[in-house]
């Protein structure tokens, strides 16, 4: 956030709202409702690493919601890519897959708390890719692919605690 941020209280009062460079956009355009699945994504994450005990693993999931704010800007517009998020994130899922066995049949969640709500915040990032890809917005979408997958591991990471 800026440092001088000020926020503009009633600018969005008409239903509209700004995307970066000051374009003016209806709140119901489609890279407003992703960029509001994505902010509600990184608080599903938040609250997800409240019940993760393995220290990497918060701060991998610490990493991704970094990734998620860098999605964001590039959705609403900023320019750039995410070449060094989904770098890493690779990393990090070759990491943990090669600790974490993989299943023999369809996982059902609710083998605990943390477990359940990893895969929800999986579910939700699959719902944020196919709508990255919808408005063509490659990298977001690409890194998305990625986090369900490092979310999928955590998961099972977590189921077997």
């Amino acid at each position: 956030m800026p440092k001088n941020f000020k926020p503009r209280l009633g600018a969005g009062d008409l239903g509209f709202t700004d995307l970066f460079g000051g374009r003016r956009v209806p709140k119901t355009h489609r890279r407003v409702k992703l960029n509001a699945l994505i902010d509600d994504l990184n608080a599903l994450i938040g609250l997800l690493k409240t019940g993760v005990r393995e220290a990497a693993l918060r701060r991998e999931l610490t990493a991704a919601q970094s990734g998620l704010v860098r999605a964001s800007a590039l959705i609403a517009g900023m320019k750039g890519d995410m070449k060094a998020e989904t770098g890493a994130l690779e990393a990090v899922i070759e990491a943990r897959a090669a600790r974490v066995k993989p299943p023999r049949k369809f996982v059902l969640p609710g083998v605990n708390e943390t477990e359940a709500l990893a895969h929800l915040a999986r579910a939700k990032t699959r719902v944020c890719e196919v709508l990255a890809w919808e408005i063509k917005a490659r990298a977001p979408a690409v890194y998305l692919n990625r986090l369900s997958d490092h979310l999928f591991l955590a998961a099972l990471s977590a189921a077997k605690k």
